[in-house]
């Protein structure tokens, strides 16, 4: 069962590269309708509850993690709301490890379905539609830099995604 309402934490990005991630995320939503939402990547959740004693250890994760460089793996797209249409981003050992160290603060489950992607759109779209979007949209597999961890509020139900507290990445 999908956990639509609760706290996530999100990997957020270096200006330069939000700039771009949101040059593409406009040309696909042109195309394919979604709700507003800011460009990042998830990392962990759902927290259902979250106390102020969590938010200081997340404050003091960033002044002891670096920044990560996010491998690509190009564009993709599921039958899915939330995975809609992405960018695919290969979950590896930095990855993996930035995670795990989130999973310490606070567990969370850290099952092994986790998909890394960047969401470009959410919503109910044709597949033909996507396979079309993909050819027209530049080649896109460059490395990304991902400078922040971010404290989000999520409630699915209303398309709200809000960002709670933003923390840099040393």
């Amino acid at each position: 069962m999908r956990i639509n309402k609760g706290y996530w934490i999100w990997g957020l990005f270096p200006h330069k590269e939000t700039n771009f991630l949101n040059e593409i995320k406009a040309k696909v939503q042109s195309k394919l309708e979604s709700p507003a939402f800011e460009t990042h990547i998830t990392l962990t959740g759902p927290y259902l509850n979250i106390d102020k004693s969590f938010l200081n250890k997340l404050k003091n994760f960033g002044k002891s993690n670096s920044q990560i460089i996010l491998d690509v793996d190009g564009y993709d797209f599921k039958q899915e709301i939330f995975k809609s249409f992405y960018i695919s981003i290969n979950n590896s050992r930095n990855l993996k490890e930035l995670r795990k160290n989130i999973y310490e603060l606070n567990q969370y489950d850290l099952g092994n379905n986790y998909s890394p992607h960047i969401s470009l759109s959410y919503g109910c779209h044709k597949i033909k539609e996507k396979k079309i979007l993909i050819e027209k949209l530049p080649e896109f597999n460059k490395p990304i830099k991902m400078s922040k961890i971010a404290l989000v509020e999520v409630n699915e139900d209303i398309n709200l995604w809000k960002i709670l507290e933003s923390i840099d990445l040393n």
